[in-house]
């Protein structure tokens, strides 16, 4: 049975009322979680052979590995093909600290497409799905913020978080954070055992620590359409409507006061007649579509 949004957060009213959009939250997931992927499964998917880029990554403190380095050719049908995973090398990566990443893992494992196909009808916007496998001990990416707002799935082993507040000078840029260092005025400090969810709203800055075993955990991204991509979806509309074309074909027939006022009617028009519902839907669509 897929694992829903209600059993993440407990009442979703209740969550995107009091929490969506405004300050991180730690919930108890009330299924388990602990069989959404396993080690045992990633080091299986490694050793396969069969992940290409950009499927997976190989990181230590915030440093990725080289490319050339974790990846290898394979010949299919007689053609040399680049980028698929090097399963020594990433587990060397990993020995000596480094964290391992599967990057969209609902394009192939089933358990974690019906994951994010269950959350997907609750949001306006992109889903997607990365899986971080961390040693103890390690940070793996020193305070940053992600363009998205995220859900963190513990799966395996015990993890430090410090997360900050949101405030007036919170940015949604997907960036390190300036200074590194979270102020001890505006985090929370929480640890993540197998179970726990964190909710981080866009923009929130983080960084976390592998404390007691391997530490899996599974980041939901949740991003919606920005502000540029919505006016996007107007624009396609306004230009596709036939008073546009036949002003643009005529337009030399006025005077330049006269193409303004059209214009601006114009606009006024498509905007009243948008269905905001279905503004969002294509946004999101698009934005998919170019991240493919």
């Amino acid at each position: 049975m897929s694992i829903t949004l209600q059993d993440l957060v407990g009442d979703t009213e209740e969550f995107f009322h009091d929490h969506w959009g405004k300050q991180p939250a730690v919930f108890r997931a009330s299924a388990d979680l602990t069989g959404l992927i396993t080690e045992e499964e990633m080091w299986q998917e490694v050793d396969c052979g069969l992940l290409i880029r950009p499927y997976f990554t190989s990181f230590d403190e915030g440093v990725r590995s080289a490319i050339s380095e974790m990846t290898t050719s394979r010949t299919i049908v007689g053609h040399t093909v680049p980028g698929y995973i090097n399963p020594e090398q990433i587990k060397a990566d990993f020995a000596a600290g480094g964290t391992f990443k599967f990057s969209q893992p609902e394009h192939w494992h089933p358990r974690l497409r019906s994951l994010v196909a269950a959350l997907e009808p609750h949001f306006r916007a992109e889903l997607e799905s990365f899986v971080f496998l961390s040693p103890p001990g390690k940070t793996a990416i020193a305070a940053h913020m992600d363009g998205s707002h995220v859900l963190v799935l513990q799966v395996a082993g015990v993890k430090d978080w410090v997360v900050g507040r949101l405030d007036e000078s919170t940015t949604s840029d997907s960036d390190r954070y300036a200074g590194g260092v979270i102020p001890y005025d505006r985090r929370m400090e929480v640890t993540l055992r197998p179970g726990d969810v964190l909710y981080m709203p866009h923009g929130t800055p983080h960084s976390a620590t592998a404390r007691i075993g391997n530490s899996i955990h599974i980041a939901v991204t949740i991003e919606e359409p920005t502000t540029r991509e919505l006016a996007n979806v107007f624009l396609a509309e306004l230009l596709d409507r036939p008073e546009y074309r036949e002003l643009t074909e005529n337009h030399h027939q006025l005077t330049p006061a006269d193409r303004i006022a059209r214009l601006r009617a114009l606009v006024a028009q498509t905007l009243r007649a948008a269905d905001a519902d279905q503004v969002l839907k294509q946004a999101v669509r698009i934005k998919a579509e170019h991240r493919g």
